[in-house]
């Protein structure tokens, strides 16, 4: 690395990142996240891809595959138009986010005891594990979109 270069990063990272800066920028996003939990909500509910996904998979083995890709489908559009809307803010989309959220933690955490009980191999543990780490956000966000209406 060049000198100037080096002298650079060093003189605006070591100073702009100290622990009052940081500490600032970290109340700035909390302040973010809850005066608009619903834009936070929006990027979680891209999760829910995911879970469609997973759902098809094993929706396959009842169901023949053109009707799961017609369902498939049907559901990721209708799911793009509501994450839309709950990202600019519609309140019908704001309280079905609350039942989608209020479900995806119910089966989350059920899931995660099924799969501790029947011991897992480390991927589909991975996979619970993302789960119950957006639970938990989920779990924030109800309080966060609940405690402001």
């Amino acid at each position: 690395m060049q000198p100037l270069v080096k002298s650079f990063l060093m003189k605006h990272l070591v100073t702009d990142l100290s622990l009052k800066n940081f500490g600032v920028l970290l109340q700035n996003s909390v302040n973010r996240f809850l005066q608009r939990p619903h834009h936070t909500a929006s990027f979680i509910s891209l999760w829910y891809y995911i879970e469609l996904l997973y759902m098809m998979n094993i929706a396959i083995f009842f169901y023949t595959p053109i009707l799961i890709a017609a369902v498939g489908i049907i559901i990721g559009i209708v799911l793009s138009i509501h994450i839309l809307k709950l990202y600019i803010g519609t309140t019908i989309n704001y309280t079905i986010q609350l039942l989608l959220m209020d479900i995806h933690i119910a089966y989350s955490f059920g899931l995660t005891i099924a799969t501790i009980l029947s011991g897992a191999t480390w991927y589909a543990v991975l996979i619970v594990v993302i789960r119950d780490i957006i639970a938990i956000t989920e779990l924030m966000l109800i309080y966060t979109m609940t405690t402001m209406e």
